[in-house]
């Protein structure tokens, strides 16, 4: 069950700059569904074989994040504003998240992945949908210390 803390509650914080937080942000996203927000980490490695047939190798730069977010169901204001936004010329963005990996709080310079959505029930006066159902999109670090 949520635990109210008094303050617009989100799930990632995205601005267009550094010091985008949990308090100055230009977009919050909401929570998604329970088992639709997979956390990836990934790590480029610089590697070989030796004389001897073993792996030798080291990491490349710094491990880099990306974040999978889908809802069964979800506002259409809530998704239009995210899409409104992107569209406004912030196809990479600053974003503040859990970093699960670390267990803390980070802001880190991210860009979009695909967006998908399906209409919910739609109004046949105005022909637009109540909600969107099965939505998804991802974000993905940029890889920039």
């Amino acid at each position: 069950m949520p635990v109210s803390l008094g303050e617009r509650v989100g799930f990632l914080y995205l601005g267009s700059s550094p010091t985008t937080s949990r308090t100055d942000y230009a977009i919050a996203l909401p929570y998604p569904t329970q088992g639709s927000a997979a956390f990836e980490t990934s790590r480029m490695v610089d590697s070989a074989r030796n004389a001897n047939g073993e792996m030798v190798g080291r990491q490349v730069g710094r491990s880099v994040s990306k974040q999978n977010m889908g809802w069964s169901r979800i506002s259409c204001a809530e998704w239009w504003a995210f899409n409104r936004w992107i569209e406004s010329g912030h196809f990479t963005f600053y974003c503040h998240y859990f970093n699960f990996n670390m267990g803390g709080w980070e802001t880190r310079l991210f860009y979009v992945g695909d967006f998908k959505a399906s209409p919910g029930p739609v109004d046949p006066n105005t022909g637009m949908p109540a909600y969107l159902v099965d939505a998804s999109v991802n974000i993905v670090d940029c890889g920039v210390v």
